[in-house]
């Protein structure tokens, strides 16, 4: 064994270590991702078919019971969820009988998007696609409407004398 070989060992070893700290760390990135889910209770067409808001609703996120949100028609809420896969699940519900009219539970697979918006009407009627565009304040890419800032205000000039020899 010569001093040659024992470095190319210990090079090939510590390049194996490297790519699996990076894949670890990849695999960290996407197991722990914070996603913001905008939960929509609105009257929608996707697709070209119309789903109806609902009027009194309660929607269960990874099944938990007690962090249930109450939606009315027209309402939207936001939830923060960590990982890549979830469960929601709404139950339209009668507010004069708190009786349970519907239940719909679907599972979803945000992956590394940071922020979706699922329309909860479409979700109840079963559609297969309950996926929203975000409204602007939401997304990152939408072109900012804001008006241009006026130009900086230059500093006064101030004459410099010139210097007589």
């Amino acid at each position: 064994m010569t001093f040659k070989n024992v470095n190319r060992k210990r090079l090939v070893i510590r390049l194996i270590l490297i790519i699996l700290l990076v894949v670890l760390g990849f695999g960290l990135y996407y197991i722990g991702k914070e996603h913001e889910v905008l939960l929509d209770n609105k009257t929608v067409d996707i697709g070209g078919k119309s789903y109806e808001a609902a009027k009194f609703m309660v929607v269960t996120v990874d099944g938990k019971e007690d962090k249930s949100i109450e939606l009315y028609a027209d309402d939207r809420d936001v939830v923060k969820v960590s990982g890549p896969s979830h469960k929601i699940k709404v139950d339209i519900v009668n507010e004069d009988t708190e009786q349970v009219i519907k239940s719909v539970e679907r599972s979803f697979n945000f992956g590394t998007d940071p922020k979706v918006m699922i329309s909860l009407p479409a979700l109840a009627e079963d559609a297969p696609d309950v996926y929203l565009p975000l409204p602007a304040a939401y997304d990152p890419d939408a072109v900012s409407e804001v008006a241009p800032s006026p130009p900086a205000e230059e500093a006064p000039k101030t004459e410099i004398p010139a210097i007589v020899e």
